[in-house]
């Protein structure tokens, strides 16, 4: 496969067909899907009680318990570029951050490129690491002396396992490589091997994690992941089988330090925003898989409560979506970043997590402008992941799952990202701090701290808890008359836009557009808020048959000026409202403004 293939399809379900790139784009106004309009909630729920300025916040059985609310830095082991003073200097700034020690923080002499070669792995960065740990009483292999899983290369090394680890983390710092190119000297004896599968080229990272048993897996293929699915955390340990890898990696080590910075910022105030998904739509076929992933994570995000837009047209997000306010994003299938990602600076919110679906959306992790990965990191993003090479559909991570893990059973990054591998040893690269733990406190601790605060991003956490309300089974209007009546309805923009669209969705019409007017007059929507508000507003007009406000409004989203915005289509679409109005000096002012752009009415 390379980047020139036209043709937009995914792998098959098994190990067959590679996975195939091409861009495409689709206008702003698809279909957005809401939160609550589809999945069953079958949490068990407790009910609070309304209590003075702030609303006491539903379904506190949704965050996890039990667990301390942040991640240990002693349990991270972190791995530099000892050639790169940079690479270094990312590792120190996260061993201040987490509290790391400094016998956890090792420098390695490597080369400064993407390539590791296999004999380079193996004795360059395996092994010291394997002997770091173990010289520093931080873990110990013991021989293995179970039977393996599957026929082991000829003339392998002896096989081995950890037996304890004080460390369950290895955390790779820019500057260190992140592709085993294949080596077609090494041979297997596994007979009968899918020829897709003869190869043993890989991510560093899904290798390293191996470094719990080594000796004890074929490279060439795949290998089993032992910590697939866990709900467990204490299946997701080296004496289980497995390390935890991530990476704080981008196009900049400014990019790679502020990952933390950003992941500690979450974990403080909370990650807020919205969450969108970008399907295709598909019913049926090879690829199907695909969806059913990114639907079932777009459902996981609603029962966290957050406002949820799912895209399901066959092509990826336009240039003109009104993507804003990110909070989490998950997409497919274009090689490299299209539609409102384009744009050099997205409305990513502290702590947001962002993935695009894409065989080569790792391919150079040092790139702010290739693939996916380097991109969305350079855009805002704090975590990622993505693929250096083919992976095959199947052997992707599964972003339902880690969603689930992450959100539901308050997991780390690191956790949640390591259970939705379907395999190791393979091609996925996990980019961000592997302790960033965003769900380990409740909504309502959240936002009863952020509403005393006076802090607008309580705006946010009153959305969400309105959203779990409607999945309890609350009545709407309930829901929305409770919102209706706190001060942050009317003094923020987030708060009034869901006021609106409950209205909408309740068919009040003219109740939704009082409530997107209240949301535009407040200074406090954002670029790609006030987009949305406007559309929707103009297709509210629209329903209402008011064409002169439908006009106005569409003037108001032209005059946006927007550098990725289609005027010459929002200038027919204005013309059509100055026709249904009969008003000949507009149909004249708009259609001379039309033709000059050179666009047809």
């Amino acid at each position: 496969m390379c980047a020139g293939v036209s043709a937009r399809r995914l792998a098959a379900p098994g190990v067959g067909e590679p996975m195939n790139p091409a861009a495409s784009t689709t206008p702003v106004g698809r279909l957005r899907e809401g939160p609550g309009a589809s999945g069953v909630w079958s949490a068990e729920v407790r009910v609070g009680i309304l209590v003075g300025r702030w609303t006491r916040l539903l379904l506190a059985l949704l965050f996890p318990v039990g667990r301390e609310a942040w991640a240990a830095g002693d349990e991270v082991l972190v791995v530099y570029n000892s050639r790169l003073p940079a690479s270094a200097e990312v590792a120190r700034h996260y061993a201040r951050r987490r509290g790391v020690p400094d016998s956890q923080v090792l420098g390695l002499p490597l080369p400064e490129g993407a390539n590791l070669a296999r004999s380079e792995y193996v004795r360059d960065l395996e092994e010291p690491i394997r002997r770091h740990l173990a010289a520093k009483g931080l873990a110990e292999w013991v021989p293995d002396t179970s039977a393996p899983r599957a026929p082991l290369p000829a003339g392998g090394g002896p096989r081995s396992r950890v037996a304890h680890s004080a460390i369950r983390y290895l955390l790779l710092c820019h500057g260190v490589p992140w592709y085993i190119p294949h080596d077609p000297s090494l041979r297997s004896t596994q007979k009968d091997l899918p020829p897709p599968m003869q190869r043993n080229d890989a991510s560093v990272d899904h290798e390293l994690a191996l470094l719990a048993r080594p000796g004890g897996h074929d490279p060439l293929g795949v290998a089993p992941n032992p910590a697939l699915g866990a709900t467990n955390a204490s299946r997701l340990h080296p004496t289980e089988g497995v390390f935890l890898v991530t990476r704080l990696d981008g196009p900049t080590p400014e990019i790679a330090r502020g990952l933390v910075d950003k992941a500690l910022e979450a974990e403080s105030r909370g990650l807020w925003g919205h969450a969108y998904f970008d399907l295709r739509g598909l019913a049926e076929g090879a690829y199907l898989w695909g969806d059913q992933m990114l639907t079932n994570a777009a459902t996981a995000a609603k029962r966290l409560g957050f406002e949820t837009f799912v895209d399901n047209q066959p092509a990826t997000l336009g240039v003109g979506y009104p993507l804003g306010q990110v909070a989490l994003y998950a997409g497919w299938y274009d090689s490299g970043v299209t539609g409102p990602f384009y744009r050099a600076a997205v409305e990513f919110l502290p702590g947001a997590f962002a993935y695009h679906l894409h065989s080569f959306s790792a391919a150079n992790l040092r790139s702010a402008s290739e693939n996916w990965v380097g991109p969305l990191l350079a855009r805002g993003a704090t975590a990622t992941m993505g693929c250096v090479a083919e992976p095959y559909l199947r052997f992707t991570p599964d972003i339902g799952v880690f969603l689930e893990r992450w959100g539901y059973a308050g997991m780390t990054f690191g956790e949640a990202a390591t259970a939705s591998h379907p395999v190791l040893s393979w091609q996925t690269v996990v980019v961000g701090d592997p302790l960033y733990r965003p769900f380990g406190r409740s909504l309502a601790d959240h936002g009863s701290r952020l509403d005393a605060e006076d802090d607008p991003l309580a705006a946010y956490a009153l959305v969400r808890n309105a959203n779990l309300q409607l999945m309890a089974g609350r009545p709407a209007e309930v829901v929305r008359s409770q919102l209706e009546g706190l001060r942050w309805a009317t003094n923020h923009a987030v708060v009034a836009e869901k006021i609106a669209r409950m209205h909408w969705t309740g068919l009040r019409i003219r109740r939704a557009v009082e409530w997107y007017d209240t949301a535009l007059a407040l200074t406090n929507a954002a670029p790609m808020q006030r987009r949305r508000l406007l559309s929707d507003a103009v297709e509210a007009h629209r329903v209402l048959g008011r064409p002169a406000e439908a006009y106005r409004r569409l003037g108001q989203l032209i005059d946006l000026a927007l550098p990725d915005m289609d005027r010459r289509e929002l200038l027919i679409r204005q013309l059509q409202f100055a026709r249904e109005m009969r008003d000949v000096e507009k149909i004249t002012t708009v259609s001379n403004e039309v033709q000059r752009l050179g666009a047809r009415p």
